[in-house]
């Protein structure tokens, strides 16, 4: 026989509706989502918009029961990569030139702006926010060869931060 504590809380949850054990808070009605994203940053791959787009979509499929729609979804995202860059930081000394800093790391920064609507929660919709990650790499390396590495690792965590601003909801 299940304890008194535990059928309450079970009883709470279910009561809510629009809590999952997967991470999400979403209505019950919402069903699709669909998603545009397009690039404005003079820097990176080309095809860089169309990597984190399906990045996205990759993971609301794989975490949400949600199908992807190519318009008008229940939840709709839209966004532009808006800057793209590697900066050099952390300085050192340089052997040859004691008064020189030569910058031991690069930092590359990708950052994204979301226009967000829920068909079913206007209240939860934002216009204009932006998400901003970084990785960095030893400024000896090469980019090109270092390039990926970053941009998967900046892509995981800004769709993770995507994923909780608007699925999520925490």
């Amino acid at each position: 026989m299940p304890s008194p504590v535990l059928t309450l809380l079970v009883l709470l949850l279910q009561g809510c509706g629009i809590y999952s054990f997967s991470g999400t808070s979403l209505p019950k009605e919402v069903k699709t989502f669909s998603l545009q994203f397009r690039s404005n940053a003079a820097l990176g791959p080309p095809d860089l918009a169309t990597k984190f787009q399906q990045r996205l979509s990759d993971d609301l499929v794989q975490r949400t029961p949600l199908k992807q729609v190519y318009t008008k979804g229940d939840l709709q995202l839209e966004g532009v990569i808006q800057q793209f860059k590697y900066v050099p930081i952390a300085p050192t000394k340089s052997g040859q030139d004691e008064k020189r800093d030569q910058p031991s790391i690069d930092r590359l920064t990708i950052e994204v702006q979301v226009d967000y609507i829920n068909s079913y929660n206007e209240a939860s919709a934002f216009s204009k926010k932006t998400f901003s990650q970084y990785a960095d790499m030893d400024a000896n390396a090469s980019r090109s060869s270092e390039e990926a590495r970053l941009i998967d690792t900046i892509f995981t965590k800004l769709v993770e931060d995507i994923f909780n601003e608007t699925v999520a909801s925490w």
